[in-house]
């Protein structure tokens, strides 16, 4: 009989533990904003990366005050909107819309600046083009009324015109120009041992919103070295920036600083594992910002995380893998969008004003919010990669509960504004004369491909097929030229040119400097297997559009 007892107590501790777990997983789900966990689905979706309705608020205590910190990156100078091309599944012809541009960014920015009067609005690298549009890349910052900017790892790659000389002279003409803060925590010059000191540019900002006092640092990333032309960086040291941080941070704090953000173009993988589990496509993933184990705490970034000291940093804004991250790592927040100016992200913090402090448990993270000009009725927002959903019919756009207004008048100050430049949904690549140009085997070209350095990696078939299965299996396959994957009865085969993958020879992959960086299991082969460099140049300062094919690259080597 006491075994029978102790089995039912057993079974009925253990069911009450399911119970209340189960309760809390709901209770968690419902703290979120437009229900984003329902989103996680195969087909169709609500909202996805929209907020069309008016924000419910919470109420603040009298020593609260709530601040916004809202971020791009990767914009890549991208002041047009972006005509994108896509199919679903109930029409036959192409479809398209609309997205970005700085008429539409501006009409966003007014409405969160409406909704959230105390807002820091910042960009963590890769802002440029080219060197030849600096000017314009300075005026859409200043319009837009950012509050500090950093530098990336594609503004180091820019072919920089005889002119100029170099990236610091690059860097330095736009920070002398700039109404907003080029901010640049450890980068040194080597001349005076000491860092930079351009004119416009900061080792460190505080801006003061609302009473609240928010602290910016600017990181160049550690593998800049490894990853730019060494005639770009002539004269100056990148110092580590777990380094620079605790100098920078520690300073500002003993300036007042309340929050403190970094801005730094450094990538966080927080879909990988997601995605290989749930055979999700990328995009409709990562939707829990507090859930632990999501992010690739190995990586770079997720290792600077792991080390920071507990509550040194409050926000870190990300980029380069050009992927969504709403995520907390470490107890820092970690937020990165869409590039080309697409999206934007954004978090509201409390602050107790008596301990100058954030209060956790009411910090809101937002997913990213792509700037739509119209929206598709049976979803409420502009995404595009879900092909079940019947994209056909249109409303009016919409943004925290009021329209979106394109101004066109801004055409004067913008030059081109009213031509859309074609989205790089399509491949930029002409595969079938690279692969003869550059003697590959296959070409790895996803749809927004078309950057600065194009590279041949060398593969073993073992390493090769373990990443070919992985990109099968997360929706990826159309990224691969031409296609390795055969389906027959159900069972995959990988073949290239027609023979079977042989997992111990080598094979030859052509790719560009940004699709290596943005795809996890290349990225990690990268450096530590053999390439060969094969060009070195800016994409639109050779031709006058996004993209080019890579045909025309090897005719400029």
């Amino acid at each position: 009989m006491n075994n029978i007892a102790q089995k039912l107590k057993r079974s009925y501790t253990f069911g009450m533990r399911k119970f209340l777990w189960m309760i809390l997983l709901v209770s968690a789900a419902c703290s979120f904003k437009k229900g984003q966990l329902e989103n996680q689905t195969l087909k169709g979706h609500d909202s996805l990366y929209s907020e069309p309705d008016a924000p419910k608020l919470s109420e603040l205590a009298p020593n609260e005050k709530r601040i916004v910190i809202a971020a791009t990156n990767d914009i890549h100078g991208q002041s047009r909107p972006q005509l994108i091309t896509f199919k679903d599944e109930h029409q036959k012809n192409l479809q398209n819309t609309r997205i970005g541009g700085v008429d539409v960014i501006n009409s966003y920015y007014k409405i969160l600046r409406e909704n959230y009067p105390n807002l820091v609005m910042v960009d963590s690298g890769d802002i440029f083009s080219s060197a030849d549009t600096i000017n314009t890349t300075r005026d859409f910052y200043s319009f837009l009324k950012y509050d500090g900017l950093s530098i990336g790892l594609r503004d180091f790659n820019l072919k920089v015109p005889a002119s100029i000389g170099n990236s610091s002279n690059l860097f330095k003409k736009f920070a002398k120009t700039s109404d907003v803060p080029l901010i640049i925590s450890n980068l040194y010059d080597l001349k005076t041992a000491r860092g930079v000191e351009w004119e416009g540019a900061k080792s460190h900002h505080i801006k003061d919103v609302g009473g609240v006092r928010v602290g910016i640092i600017g990181l160049i990333p550690d593998d800049i070295v490894e990853q730019t032309p060494v005639n770009n960086r002539i004269g100056l040291f990148v110092e580590n920036m777990l380094q620079s941080t605790l100098r920078h941070a520690r300073l500002l704090r003993s300036l007042g600083a309340d929050v403190i953000v970094v801005l730094t173009h450094q990538g966080l993988d927080c879909y990988s594992e997601l995605a290989s589990r749930t055979k999700l496509h990328p995009m409709k993933l990562n939707f829990e910002p507090f859930k632990d184990g999501i992010c690739d705490t190995k990586s770079p970034l997720g290792q600077y995380l792991e080390r920071l000291p507990p509550q040194l940093v409050d926000v870190v804004i990300a980029g380069r893998n050009h992927q969504k991250v709403a995520n907390e790592v470490n107890g820092t927040l970690v937020l990165s969008g869409y590039p080309d100016g697409k999206s934007f992200s954004y978090a509201e913090l409390v602050v107790d004003t008596k301990n100058n402090k954030i209060i956790p448990a009411k910090t809101v993270v937002h997913q990213p919010v792509l700037f739509c000009h119209e929206f598709f009725k049976e979803t409420n927002d502009c995404f595009t990669e879900d092909t079940s959903v019947n994209h056909k019919e249109r409303i009016p756009a919409t943004f925290l509960g009021k329209p979106i207004e394109r101004d066109l008048t801004l055409e004067k100050k913008f030059p081109g504004l009213k031509e859309d430049q074609l989205s790089q949904t399509l491949n930029p690549f002409d595969v079938s004369k690279s692969l003869v140009s550059f003697n590959a085997d296959l070409s790895f070209v996803p749809k927004s491909s078309g950057e600065s350095q194009l590279y041949v990696l060398v593969l073993t078939g073992r390493n090769l097929l373990r990443i070919l299965e992985e990109d099968y299996n997360l929706n990826r396959k159309e990224d691969w030229q031409p296609s390795p994957f055969i389906l027959r009865d159900e069972e995959l085969s990988i073949t290239i040119s027609g023979l079977e993958l042989e997992l111990n020879k080598e094979y030859r992959i052509l790719s560009d400097l940004e699709s290596l960086q943005k795809h996890p299991l290349l990225i990690s082969h990268f450096g530590k297997i053999k390439s060969e460099s094969l060009a070195n140049y800016s994409w639109s300062s050779i031709h006058n559009t996004d993209y080019i094919s890579s045909s025309m690259a090897a005719q400029v080597r």
